[in-house]
């Protein structure tokens, strides 16, 4: 099997990426990812601080065999293991966002390491919680502009999803000549909202991945992702508001392409059935997801 390590990394997801590998459509091969901020963390004593991050959710870069513009990846996620230690914090001393409503004043600089063994993250003597490790950022190469690394859009990016985890295929438009898909900004756990900087647990890790194509597919405004159970669509932009709407309208698309519904009968289906929520508020930009169960909709 390929593996491919985070040697090369890049900030943005942009044609101009030169891609570390070359997979084909149908291989299975593993992706070594990078920490979010960095080289710097080593060992269970290792504590972040300013001066130590070097990078913001720097992504291995590589080029899928036979892509060509107007097709998509299907990218399957097979398996994501964490390395054994990882870190989670936040900075207060803005007193932005949350900070500004719940203490007067600033917090302060804030991190904590932890150990990740036996399928746990060591929280304390304690305290320990189980693994549900995901991939905060996937995303291929956009045709024009460069997408940096702490965004999201219709071509993927940091969406901190939690969905995008073992088990799940997610569908990416190809804008450029062997897509150039991105990978990195594992995280071990992640709660919604995604509410410190470093959010939830980050850590590095082994992504096993196996990609198909899709040839010449419409384009929507969300990413699409479905796993046994569900199908998703994950819209990030400018507001929750925006991206929400974004994310059912689309998720309204799907059901009535694949599934038969008319537009009118999917959207009072989605009205009893829907399930959504916001994955991430830290980014500049916000992510939205909406699904629906599987079970309710009958063959494609």
């Amino acid at each position: 099997m390929k593996t491919f390590g985070h040697e090369i990394t890049y900030l943005t997801h942009s044609r101009h990426n030169i891609p570390v590998g070359t997979v084909t459509p149908g291989e299975v091969f593993r992706v070594y990812t990078q920490l979010n901020s960095g080289t710097w963390l080593k060992n269970i004593d290792d504590l972040y601080a300013r001066e130590k991050q070097d990078v913001s959710n720097p992504c291995v870069c590589l080029a899928v065999e036979g892509a060509e513009p107007g097709d998509s990846l299907a990218v399957k996620i097979l398996n994501i293991e964490p390395d054994e230690v990882g870190y989670t914090g936040f900075d207060g001393t803005g007193r932005s966002g949350l900070f500004s409503l719940i203490d007067a004043a600033p917090w302060g600089l804030t991190t904590k390491t932890v150990r990740i063994a036996e399928g746990l993250i060591h929280w304390s003597d304690t305290l320990q919680i189980p693994i549900a490790p995901m991939i905060g950022v996937i995303g291929t190469a956009p045709a024009n502009e460069e997408l940096v690394n702490t965004k999201a859009g219709a071509y993927g990016g940091n969406m901190d999803v939690q969905e995008v985890t073992t088990g799940a295929c997610i569908y990416l438009p190809v804008a450029v000549p062997g897509a150039l898909l991105h990978i990195g900004d594992v995280h071990a756990i992640q709660g919604d909202g995604e509410l410190c900087s470093a959010g939830g647990t980050e850590c590095r890790a082994h992504v096993t991945l196996q990609i198909e194509i899709v040839k010449d597919t419409p384009r929507w405004g969300s990413v699409r992702l479905e796993n046994d159970e569900y199908i998703v669509t994950i819209c990030s932009g400018r507001s929750v508001e925006e991206t929400f709407y974004g994310a059912t309208a689309d998720l309204l698309t799907w059901l009535k392409s694949d599934y038969g519904f008319s537009r009118e009968e999917g959207y009072m289906l989605m009205a009893q059935l829907m399930e959504a929520r916001a994955s991430q508020y830290v980014n500049p930009t916000r992510t939205y997801l909406c699904k629906m169960p599987k079970k309710y909709l009958g063959a494609k």
